[in-house]
């Protein structure tokens, strides 16, 4: 009873020396939450103004352009009256030349600004600024000042091209009400009292001056220096973390109290109660740890949501980045998902469930993401209305990508078995037509020698080099749906193929695209099917070709793999390596790693079908070699297929 009894009174002096320490660290959190709330404000003023300034470099670029000043005076009404028709907020554009305003548009009411010597206004700061545009090439901003043809402005000025007998300067004059309306000031939804203040420290707009109390100040940053807006909780700093507070001292009461109730009933209990409470929650720990899962607890009626050190661990966060209301957490869901789960949170606290189940994608710290699963129970009051939930979060990203390989490769299986049939059927069309002008072909063989008989032999013997080129991208389809029959590797000279290749290349790249030939002396061996090298390099001059706009060149080399790429890719040095490499505009990391998926295709549907690269991988595959690709975006690609100088070594049946 003593012990429980001095633990009470120990606890209630650390609450009282406690609170003040907590309401000052409250405050610098609610003065932060300030700043961040108030902080798109500030950019959207910024905004505003540097959309009305840009205008003025437009003013610039054409007084500079006039050869005459003829010129600029006769033009410069009709080019101003362009450019403030496409903003709001504009007063006046004016030519400025010895501190006087020489010209203005629109002229009805300005007229009192017309001819105005701004150097002798009695307003200093107006007159020094006016000099001061003469030596600062940037923007010279005065203001916001009471304007000579009324109301109060921002004026806006920039040195023009120093040329004799034209003005020296020009200026914008912004309408500051109209500016401050379109930065959203002041926006009584934030729940702040806002404020701004030129450089000078002059208050010019938002709520009244000096509403706010104690304000957070943040930068805006306009050209000439930084102007301030002020910002605070429209009900004062205590009222804003009343609410927080008062939850921090019920917490510490009612520990207090449950430590006073411990020590009462436990007694000598206690320590025995402390280690198995210890022992329960490192093993539950190391069992959420284990399944990649973490607690949660959210306090519907406060909107105070606590995470575990697990779930933390499972979102790749701190605890403190978590806890909190709801939208706290909301803010690490993935945009394209927020809507999602708040839509679903919503129905499910609107209806009488009693269980929560929902998986959606967070956005990582490392700008990653990842899929979680999230569980739970609601707890609700008599009448029906959700009071509480909590339940568990576990990581699904894994699970979701064995699905999506699981449905990709049915996908590919599904796209194989149909691109199989069709090129089965059309490979039989095609052997129809290779028969047929075959025997048409040897009754003309007989027929004489006459000009269009010779003609006609000549373009039936086209005829047959062109299906026979076909035949064996049929082939390459069969093979890659696996139902080819015709394929026959065999021992080849990759370097006197691609020789003999070099005109048909030459031909497909046209005048602007140059070729090279990079060949090493001596034959260069490797174990394919000619038919399916022949394609794999047509293919990939092709899409070089397509890959260039304008000139450029391919290069084509055909070497031994050699002692440092046979290190890096790990493949015996007695290799062949064909290289393809153009200077055409490259790929992103996002495109590369499609390149290879069947019917996957950048270029548009009328020139690309996407299976020329996957049926070459499939080639260089069943071959027993393989393929690389190095690209950038900007600096070309290059395809280096490896092959081995000998058929490959296979283990069990063939199928």
């Amino acid at each position: 009873m003593r012990g429980a009894l001095l633990a009470g009174v120990v606890g209630l002096v650390a609450v009282v020396a406690m609170d003040a320490v907590i309401r000052r660290y409250l405050v610098e959190e609610e003065r932060e939450r300030v700043a961040q709330v108030a902080a798109p404000t500030a950019e959207a003023l910024r905004a505003a103004v540097l959309r009305r300034v840009s205008l003025l470099e437009g003013l610039r670029s054409f007084a500079n352009s006039r050869q005459t000043r003829a010129a600029l005076n006769a033009e410069f009404a009709v080019f101003s009256q362009g450019l403030i028709a496409a903003a709001s907020g504009v007063r006046a554009l004016q030519l400025v030349e010895d501190g006087t305003i020489v010209a203005t548009w629109p002229v009805r009411g300005n007229e009192a600004a017309l001819g105005y010597d701004l150097i002798a206004d009695p307003r200093p700061i107006l007159g020094a600024d006016v000099r001061r545009v003469a030596e600062d090439t940037g923007f010279v901003i005065t203001g916001p000042i009471a304007l000579v043809q009324g109301g109060n402005g921002l004026l806006v000025r920039k040195r023009l091209e120093s040329r004799a007998g034209f003005p020296q300067s020009v200026a914008i004059i912004l309408d500051v009400p109209s500016l401050v309306r379109d930065a959203g000031l002041p926006d009584p939804r934030t729940g702040l009292m806002l404020e701004v203040r030129d450089r000078r420290g002059a208050w010019f707009g938002g709520d009244a001056e000096d509403a706010a109390v104690e304000p957070v100040s943040l930068t805006v940053r306009v050209p000439d220096g930084n102007w301030t807006l002020l910002a605070s909780p429209a009900g004062g700093w205590s009222e804003a973390v009343a609410p927080r507070l008062f939850s921090v001292r019920t917490t510490f009461v009612a520990v207090v109290l449950a430590l006073m109730l411990v020590g009462y009933l436990l007694g000598d209990r206690q320590d025995r109660v402390t280690r198995q409470a210890q022992d329960w929650r490192s093993q539950l720990g190391v069992a959420l740890r284990a399944a990649r899962m973490g607690t949660w607890d959210w306090d519907i009626a406060k909107d105070e949501l606590r995470w575990s050190e697990a779930a933390a661990e499972v979102l790749s966060r701190r605890v403190e980045e978590l806890d909190g209301p709801a939208a706290k957490f909301m803010s690490h869901v993935h945009p394209d998902d927020r809507d999602f789960v708040v839509r679903c949170l919503q129905e499910v606290l609107a209806s009488d469930r009693l269980d929560y189940l929902l998986e959606y994608r967070v956005s990582m710290a490392d700008s990653a993401e990842r899929w979680v699963f999230a569980m739970g129970e609601i707890e609700r009051a008599p009448n029906g209305r959700a009071v509480r939930a909590r339940g568990v979060i576990s990581d699904s990203t894994g699970r979701r990508e064995l699905e999506a390989r699981v449905r990709h490769t049915e996908r590919l299986e599904t796209m194989g078995t149909l691109a199989g049939g069709v090129a089965h059927d059309f490979n039989n069309l095609l052997t129809a037509m290779i028969s047929f002008a075959q025997l048409a072909l040897e009754e003309l063989e007989q027929a004489g020698t006459e000009p269009h008989v010779v003609a006609a032999r000549e373009d039936l013997s086209e005829m047959l080099r062109v299906t026979s080129r076909a035949t064996a991208l049929t082939g390459q389809i069969l093979a890659f749906s696996r139902r080819a029959t015709t394929m026959a590797p065999r021992e080849l000279d990759a370097a006197h193929a691609v020789r003999d290749l070099a005109p048909m290349l030459r031909r497909i790249l046209g005048l602007n695209i140059g070729l090279e030939m990079e060949v090493a002396d001596g034959e260069q061996k490797v174990w394919i099917d000619p038919g399916q090298l022949t394609q794999m390099l047509l293919n990939l001059v092709t899409n070089a070709r397509d890959a260039t706009v304008g000139e450029g060149k391919v290069i084509i080399r055909v070497l031994p793999v050699g002692d440092v790429v046979a290190v890096q890719e790990r493949i015996p040095a007695d290799w062949v390596r064909i290289e393809v490499q153009d200077s055409g505009r490259g790929m992103d990391e996002a495109t590369r790693a499609r390149i290879f998926e069947p019917y996957f295709t950048t270029k548009e549907s009328a020139h690309g079908t996407g299976l020329g690269l996957a049926v070459l991988m499939g080639a260089v595959k069943s071959a027993g070699g393989d393929v690389r690709v190095l690209s950038e975006l900007g600096k070309g690609s290059c395809f280096r297929i490896m092959l081995p100088s000998r058929a490959p070594v296979r283990i069990g049946p063939r199928i």
